[in-house]
C-alpha cells in the first residue's frame, strides 16, 4: 500500500484527489497538510511512500517545501502538483530533488501512474516530454549525451532498471507485459551502447543522473 502525504492549501481539491485515489486498490491519502510547514511536520513524526505537493502554497512555497524535504530526506518521493506549464517548472522541480511533476489539468489515470512510478523509486515524466528537457543541459557546442535520445518510456524504464524493479514489477507498474519491457530495455541498451543492467548502472553514475 502507497501511503501518501497530500499538501495543498485548497481542501476541496485535497478531497477530489482523496476521492479519486479510493478507487486504487494499492494506494490511500493518509494525512493531509493545507501548507509546507505542516507537511514537514508530518514527516517528521512518520515516513510516507509518497508526498503530493502543490507548488503554490501560502507560506513556505511548494519548491521551498521540496528542497527542504530533499535535504533531510533525501531518499523520500515527491511529486508536484500545480497549474504552472509543465515545459516551464517540470526541470526545476525535478532538478530541486522531485521524482514528477504534473500539471493539475492531466486526466486521473496519469495522476495514478505518476504515483506507482514515483512510490517504486522511478522518475516520472509528463507524457509528450522529453527527459533531456528535464536534467542537466550540455555546454554550449558539446555533444548531447546518449541519454538525451531515450523515449519518455524508455526514460521511464532505465530509471526504474537503476533502482532494482523487476521487469515483472516495471510491467505491472506501467501496464505492459515483460516480453514489452524487456523489448524497451533492450532499446536502451543499444541507443546507450551498452550490454547489462551492472553497466545500466554504472552509466547513470558517471553521468550524475542516478539519483
Amino acid at each position: 500500500m502507497i501511503e501518501i502525504l497530500m499538501a495543498d492549501d485548497h481542501a476541496i481539491f485535497r478531497s477530489g484527489v482523496r476521492r479519486l485515489l479510493s478507487d486504487e486498490p494499492d494506494m490511500r491519502i493518509v494525512a493531509e497538510a493545507a501548507n509546507g510547514q505542516e507537511a514537514l511536520n508530518y514527516l517528521r513524526q512518520r515516513s510516507f511512500g509518497l508526498v503530493l505537493l502543490d507548488v503554490n502554497m501560502s507560506g513556505r512555497s511548494g519548491l521551498d517545501t521540496l528542497r527542504r524535504i530533499h535535504a533531510e530526506w533525501p531518499a523520500q518521493p515527491v511529486i508536484l502538483l500545480s497549474m504552472y506549464p509543465e515545459a516551464q517548472y517540470a526541470p526545476i522541480a525535478l532538478q530541486a530533488g522531485a521524482h514528477g511533476y504534473l500539471s493539475k489539468d492531466r486526466d486521473a489515470a496519469e495522476l495514478v501512474a505518476a504515483i506507482r512510478i514515483a512510490a517504486g523509486g522511478g522518475y516520472y515524466l509528463p507524457s509528450g516530454m522529453a527527459p533531456g528537457n528535464l536534467l542537466r543541459t550540455t555546454a554550449a557546442g558539446d555533444a548531447p549525451p546518449a541519454w538525451k535520445r531515450l523515449t519518455e518510456r524508455e526514460w521511464h524504464i532505465l530509471r526504474l532498471i537503476v533502482k532494482g524493479v523487476s521487469l515483472t514489477d516495471i510491467g505491472a507498474a506501467l501496464c505492459l507485459s515483460v516480453k514489452t519491457v524487456s523489448t524497451y530495455r533492450g532499446r536502451v541498451l543499444e541507443k546507450l551502447g551498452l550490454h547489462s543492467n551492472a553497466d545500466l548502472v554504472r552509466y547513470c553514475l558517471e553521468h550524475g543522473i542516478s539519483e
